[in-house]
């Protein structure tokens, strides 16, 4: 039978008590990703000592230059690209499968959460997934947030040999893939028959640490997508915007849920934004340059208290989940600012800075 109600997409594990703070560790731009593990240990590990509460992972396989991302992003560039530079270093931007690297870093972290920003819907079947993930929430000790999204990168699915369906099929594929593991992890006999999805009785046992399960977030700006996740979800991500957009999405997202009767309280709307703090103009000039894929609005620098203003117009605008993805976060001094001047003012109760 096809499931439809909003029953398993409550709040789910509860988040402490105010603002969720995560650090993204890849993104398929260059300077947003850590292509090797000692360096997403250690980012990781500061991360957790400084006070931020998960770190999450892109799902990508096949890795682009800046110029070709934008291109397939559909994200329109600045008029001016450095393509002189383009061509004297490789197009392949290195990057640790999302689902192994999460799974070792739950040995190698103790309290952040552990998430995916977002795995592509077409790569894994649905059941097999929910048996995955709910391991890594037995291994982790309860600390997985599972994002999905419906998959947009072409180029990667054929290279890869994945069939690329239409965006409607993708989108309506991804709904049924929410349902599926929803009842995996929480029916003792699950079973689901759908157009792109059939299941009868793939018990999950053990099954995931958090109950009723771990919290399922989808990524994507799309209304339909919007909207399945209204049904289906615990969350919603979106990159990028503004907060005045944010605020827009909050009270549609807001009347859907009650349109089904849900509480909109149980539905989350997290942001993803580039921060990186510096009192130098030059170099936050220099950082919009270099990240001319990433629209204006979805990049905070500027002195640490002007950060700290941009994420408190988001938190008036009704976000309280934070997805920040800071420039060679390994290597570079950005880390440590966030950590020491824009958390504790965002956040009480920060821990202690790393040794």
């Amino acid at each position: 039978m096809n499931h439809d109600d909003t029953s398993g997409a409550g709040p789910g594990p509860a988040y402490e008590s105010g603002p969720h703070i995560g650090l993204i560790l890849a993104l398929t731009i260059r300077g947003l990703a850590v292509g090797n593990y000692p360096d997403m240990v250690r980012a990781a590990q500061a991360a957790e000592s400084y006070g931020f509460d998960s770190v999450w992972l892109c799902d990508h396989f096949l890795t682009l230059s800046p110029d070709d991302y934008v291109r397939d992003a559909g994200i329109t560039a600045g008029p001016e690209s450095d393509g002189d530079a383009q061509q004297s270093r490789s197009p392949s931007v290195p990057l640790l499968e999302c689902w192994t690297a999460l799974s070792a870093l739950s040995r190698d972290t103790t309290t952040v959460r552990l998430g995916t920003s977002v795995l592509c819907n077409s790569y894994r079947y649905p059941a097999v997934l929910a048996k995955m993930a709910a391991t890594l929430d037995v291994i982790s000790g309860g600390r997985l947030d599972l994002g999905m999204g419906a998959g947009w990168f072409q180029q990667e699915y054929e290279a890869y040999g994945i069939p690329f369906p239409p965006t409607g099929d993708r989108v309506t594929a991804l709904g049924e893939s929410l349902q599926v593991m929803r009842q995996v992890w929480t029916e003792p006999h699950p079973a689901f028959h759908g157009d792109f999805y059939s299941i009868d009785g793939a018990v999950c046992d053990p099954p995931p640490l958090q109950q009723p399960h771990p919290p399922l977030w989808v990524g994507g700006e799309g209304l339909r997508v919007h909207r399945i996740a209204a049904r289906h979800a615990n969350g919603v991500n979106v990159r990028w915007w503004p907060a005045e957009k944010c605020a827009e999405r909050r009270a549609l997202l807001d009347r859907e849920c009650e349109a089904i009767g849900r509480d909109p309280a149980t539905l989350r709307l997290s942001i993803t934004t580039l921060l990186a703090p510096t009192d130098s103009p030059a170099q936050q000039d220099e950082l919009r340059g270099r990240f001319q894929s990433i629209p204006d609005t979805g990049l905070i620098t500027g002195t640490p208290e002007a950060c700290v203003e941009r994420i408190r117009a988001y938190q008036d605008a009704g976000i309280d989940h934070f997805l920040f993805t800071i420039p060679d976060v390994a290597d570079s001094t950005y880390l440590d600012v966030v950590g020491e001047q824009i958390l504790p003012h965002i956040k009480p109760a920060r821990h202690t800075q790393p040794a």
